[in-house]
């Protein structure tokens, strides 16, 4: 098994991957809506080349700028319902920007690193909302607080309706990484699902390069924040995203529709074709079915299946094995895939 642990693939992965010359059916990753093997998109892109250029080597606060990012900004923060928005290098750096505040930070026990102030050491997340909405009643300060929309690793969504319960003013950070470009009005993730009423502010976090297939991350909150993050090193200091996946991004937002549709069609499919096996976990409109322990990643390799195994949370842990369903993927790879495990479970 030891060779499975680390599989190096000879060429970007899609419906399919490659390792050793020998071709895969591929559900790992996260190019949910498989945008980097798309060949429209790869059309825009190699467009805003051509126009901008593959890197924009200046800073953000540089006398010479780009229409671009600012354009791509107001359209994130429209999207998002917030007043504004801040495009950064990566989703790891906007996660830390975003929780660059100077009051405390109280974080879920679900929390991602990238906005991980102070690790939880509540039991879940259910004790973490009843903590949440004692300490806002008691707090003299508003409170601020983070988690995470959506966990791929156990095909979790999270539910913040229980902020419509907090008495006081309250400020919740949201890594929406995995739910920006997947859920939500348009794809723009938990800000259409999140309670709207007054005291509850919002700051969303989140990276560009899982569904949305580009890389760099953005925040969308309040013009203040905005004003404020921009200020920061991690702004000021670093280079912006590639103008010319930004340009790709904002001329493809039909290209994500079209594949969102195609994904949701296949998670329905899959979930259909898996639906007598016992202990797969899944959330419907989330593109990640999590296996029991009888799920066997050996064997659907020797099958030419490769799925998202590896040891959690620690090196030393139970592997966690995962099927990642994208757009891309076939009816017919799907069929695949439930056929062999329909083999396991019957041995």
């Amino acid at each position: 098994m030891e060779e499975l642990n680390n599989l190096y693939l000879d060429a970007m992965p899609g419906r399919t991957a490659k390792v050793g010359g020998r071709e895969f059916l591929f559900f790992s990753g996260y190019n949910y809506l498989g945008i980097n093997n798309h060949r429209e998109f790869n059309a825009l892109l190699q467009k805003g080349v051509r126009r901008y250029g593959w890197l924009f080597p200046s800073s953000r606060i540089s006398n010479t700028r780009l229409h671009l990012y600012d354009e791509c900004e107001l359209m994130l923060a429209e999207a998002t319902g917030c007043e504004a928005a801040v495009l950064l290098p990566t989703g790891f750096t906007a996660g830390r920007v975003a929780t660059s505040l100077p009051q405390d930070i109280n974080n879920s026990p679900a929390s991602h690193p990238a906005i991980l102030r102070h690790k939880s050491g509540l039991p879940d997340i259910a004790a973490w909302e009843q903590q949440v909405l004692n300490y806002a009643d008691e707090a003299k300060q508003p409170l601020v607080i983070a988690g995470d929309s959506a966990n791929p690793l156990t095909a979790t969504i999270y539910d913040f309706s229980f902020l419509k319960r907090a008495q006081r003013p309250l400020t919740l950070i949201v890594d929406d990484s995995h739910g920006v470009g997947l859920m939500g009005n348009d794809g723009f993730g938990t800000s259409a699902a999140v309670p709207k009423q007054s005291g509850l502010d919002y700051i969303f976090t989140y990276s560009l390069s899982k569904a949305l297939g580009i890389s760099g991350g953005a925040i969308s909150c309040s013009a203040g924040r905005a004003a404020y993050y921009k200020l920061l090193p991690a702004y000021t200091g670093s280079t912006p995203i590639s103008p010319a996946q930004v340009y790709a991004f904002m001329h493809g937002q039909h290209i994500y529709a079209e594949q969102r549709q195609k994904l949701r069609q296949n998670i329905v499919h899959f979930a259909e074709c898996v639906r007598q096996l016992s202990g797969i976990h899944y959330t419907p409109d989330f593109p990640v079915f999590v296996l029991p322990a009888q799920a066997n990643e050996k064997r659907l390799y020797d099958d030419g299946i490769i799925i998202s195994s590896f040891a959690y949370p620690t090196p030393s842990s139970p592997k966690l094995n995962r099927i990642v369903i994208n757009a891309e993927h076939t009816p017919d790879d799907l069929d695949r895939l439930a056929e062999v495990l329909h083999r396991q479970w019957n041995v």
